[in-house]
């Protein structure tokens, strides 16, 4: 009788041991969430929409994810930064392409050669980008400000790497760019495709705008990758990515 009473008491002990520790993790998920809420400066409070203008930290990139299905907010964020856009839309009858909720880019700080048209959160990493992560680069290792990002475009109704059946690109949703170049105020012109790699200014220039991107983009992928990014970054909104 005394072993049997031992024998429940010990799984009763158990069983609130189990039941303290669960409390206490949702408790303080809970009340860290709560921290968060109230106590948390602006700049790293994952709930507060982003500012363009803030230094990117540990939760800009949660906070860029945030903005999608947040059309309005993520308008405001960017028109907030000073760029000049409107709402845009591309429709398509091919599934899995097209851009419901869009931005058309007209003028941002940095020249992309004409309108751009990319999902809102798209267009907030990129103004995000040319401005704390370009411009810094720039001044740390060319001694010229950049003037003009080339690329290679925006939406296209594509497979990844063409391929016919591989999965839908970013392209195809309006969420990537692929960046070719950067031209400077002295004349000079950078290239992915001949500059990357190097130990010079512009090879040095080119790892940090690269490496800058991956805080920002859900995907960045690069010369590293594979041959077919050889003469390019990629940038891409997603849900799940990686940096290369």
């Amino acid at each position: 009788m005394k072993d049997r009473f031992s024998l429940r008491l010990r799984r009763a002990l158990i069983v609130a041991g189990v039941a303290f520790r669960f409390l206490l993790f949702f408790g303080g998920l809970g009340l860290a969430i709560w921290f968060a809420v109230i106590w948390f400066p602006d700049a790293y409070n994952p709930f507060v929409p982003p500012r363009i203008e803030d230094k990117p930290n540990i939760v800009t990139s949660l906070k860029l994810k945030g903005l999608a299905g947040e059309y309005d907010i993520c308008v405001s964020v960017v028109k907030a930064a000073g760029a000049k856009a409107k709402r845009d839309s591309i429709s398509s009858p091919s599934e899995g392409c097209g851009m419901d909720e869009g931005l058309l880019l007209e003028q941002s700080r940095i020249s992309y050669g004409g309108g751009i048209k990319l999902t809102c959160p798209a267009t907030a990493a990129l103004l995000m980008w040319e401005r704390h992560v370009v411009a810094k680069a720039a001044e740390d290792h060319l001694g010229s400000e950049v003037t003009r990002v080339r690329h290679y475009g925006t939406y296209a109704c594509r497979n990844v790497n063409h391929e016919k059946n591989a999965r839908r690109s970013g392209h195809a949703r309006g969420d990537a760019i692929d960046i070719a170049g950067f031209d400077l105020g002295d004349g000079r012109r950078i290239s992915v495709l001949k500059d990357w790699g190097k130990d010079t200014p512009e090879g040095r220039f080119l790892a940090e705008v690269h490496e800058g991107a991956c805080g920002l983009f859900s995907t960045v992928l690069g010369p590293d990758y594979n041959k077919l990014h050889a003469n390019h970054f990629h940038f891409e909104m997603a849900q799940w990515g990686i940096c290369r």
